[in-house]
């Protein structure tokens, strides 16, 4: 998988496929669809982990020794606010030790356009060379495209990208970016006039935090 630039995982995986149901059912409520959105961040991470630098380890077992792997350098997975949160949760209890940062975007829509405003970060002040941005859709890539130009400007090199659901639109953005590497569970085939994927699964933040 290391290599390509955009992977989509419910093509490969049939358990993927099974929680992107859940979660774009309309009938499904705010507890069962944060769940499904933490199982969500614990599939992407299985993905996008191997996007890390990895080291041996010599582990001794009650039996002998064994090589093993441990990650080379310290994790930083970068949630966009808020229905990030479940899924950078679901991502961090699958890859332990990792450090969580935050971005907030608010949309603008004027004039059939939609435009977007980083208006809060929690990041360190240098970032590792490999950062984990999660962001559960990826629509027209404004914000994640933002985002990446934040985190390179804090010294990351590569961007691994995980979304639940992508527009193309979204995904040809981030890539163009120039550092970074897709991961979703779906790949969604348009936007309509408010910027929503179609047929996706509705206001992430709404349906995981509940009507603000």
């Amino acid at each position: 998988m290391a290599g390509d630039r955009l992977v989509v995982v419910g093509e490969r995986n049939r358990l993927a496929r099974w929680i992107t149901g859940i979660l774009r059912d309309k009938n499904t409520s705010v507890d069962e669809f944060r769940d499904a959105m933490r199982r969500a961040g614990m599939i992407l991470a299985v993905y996008m982990a191997g996007e890390a630098e990895w080291r041996e380890v010599r582990v001794e077992t009650p039996l002998g020794e064994a090589t093993e792997l441990e990650p080379a350098h310290e994790m930083l997975a970068v949630a966009v606010l808020g229905a990030g949160l479940p899924l950078v949760e679901g991502f961090s209890s699958v890859v332990p030790r990792t450090r969580i940062g935050l971005v907030a975007a608010r949309r603008r829509e004027e004039h059939g356009r939609v435009e977007v405003d980083v208006y809060y970060t929690r990041l360190p002040g240098r970032v590792p060379e490999t950062v984990f941005l999660l962001d559960p859709m990826l629509a027209t890539g404004l914000t994640a495209a933002r985002a990446i130009e934040i985190l390179a400007e804090r010294g990351a090199r590569r961007v691994v990208m995980g979304s639940v659901i992508a527009s193309r639109e979204g995904v040809d953005r981030v890539l163009s970016t120039g550092i970074a590497t897709v991961y979703t569970l779906a790949l969604d085939p348009m936007l309509d006039d408010r910027f929503f994927i179609v047929p996706g699964l509705g206001d992430a933040g709404d349906r995981a935090l509940g009507p603000g």
